[in-house]
């Protein structure tokens, strides 16, 4: 008979494996999780980041990209991944064997997830955010690292991170309106609402040139709505890792490159790992490169 899984808050998982949070070598406690899969990107390098990537037997496909890890020579180690995007099948979590599975709930698949492991005995950790800013990539740190016997490491790790951002000053003056764009979809998409990269951007000292328009989700780049907001500089996140060339359908539209933006190429490409929370001590450097280049707009 199947025993029904358990579905646990970080709270809850970090309780049960108080034990293995007493050292700073997890590896070695046999209450630790030895095997993890991996839901989602950001969860896949906080856990490769902590020092237990040889304890991954599941990971996201996209975390095989360079433009999307830390970890290339890990990730590429681990012997089986799942689409990044998307319903996880269950059987396929299943198929590794995992004594802990961690999700974001970032997207409608990754919810459904941990209710499509109902019949498994595998533990479940649900995080509770989606990544969606620096405050909340810290606390995620925190939990993976109780959940997984890491505690030091993710202190370490969340400290070194909070330091260096605090070393960083914002852009002096009004901020500049900047325009985020991101390629995820295979075709250009605006930054928009709550997000990552819109958080380095405001440390930084800019500000979304979406909001000047209204824009309060991320969607599909559309012309007339990049004219609108008129924005002073255009930051790509290229999360592919296809270069500036994956944006060009928008770049090239004649509205768009009559912007002053475009014109003068104030432009600034940043691959996914120093933009997105998957890319953890990194994104340090991305705020770093992104202030520098608002400070010389001018």
């Amino acid at each position: 008979m199947k025993i029904p899984f358990r579905l646990l808050t970080a709270a809850a998982l970090a309780a049960t494996l108080t034990g293995c949070t007493s050292t700073s070598n997890a590896a070695t406690e046999p209450s630790a999780p030895q095997r993890i899969a991996a839901i989602s990107p950001d969860v896949a390098e906080t856990v490769a980041a902590l020092g237990a990537g040889d304890r991954l037997v599941l990971v996201p496909d996209t975390q095989t990209n360079p433009a999307l890890t830390n970890h290339l020579p890990v990730m590429q180690a681990v012997g089986a991944t799942l689409a990044a995007h998307g319903t996880a099948d269950p059987e396929q979590i299943l198929a590794t064997d995992p004594d802990l599975a961690i999700i974001t709930p970032r997207h409608e698949g990754e919810s459904d997830t941990a209710a499509l492991l109902e019949a498994s005995s595998v533990e479940v950790l649900t995080l509770p955010n989606s990544w969606q800013t620096v405050d909340e990539m810290l606390a995620n740190i925190d939990t993976i690292g109780d959940a997984i016997g890491a505690s030091e490491a993710a202190d370490e790790l969340t400290a070194s991170i909070s330091t260096e951002l605090a070393g960083i000053d914002p852009v002096a003056g009004d901020a500049p309106s900047v325009l985020v764009l991101s390629n995820q979809a295979g075709r250009p998409m605006v930054n928009a609402g709550r997000g990552f990269t819109l958080d380095l951007l405001a440390r930084a000292g800019g500000r979304n040139a979406a909001d000047e328009v209204g824009l309060t989700r991320t969607g599909f780049a559309d012309p007339e709505q990049i004219v609108r907001a008129q924005p002073q500089a255009i930051l790509l996140v290229d999360i592919l890792g296809a270069g500036r060339e994956s944006f060009a359908s928008i770049l090239a539209n004649p509205a768009v490159a009559d912007l002053e933006a475009v014109r003068e190429d104030r432009i600034l490409l940043l691959d996914g790992k120093h933009t997105q929370a998957l890319g953890l001590g990194t994104t340090v450097e991305g705020v770093r490169q992104i202030r520098d280049w608002l400070a010389g707009l001018g």
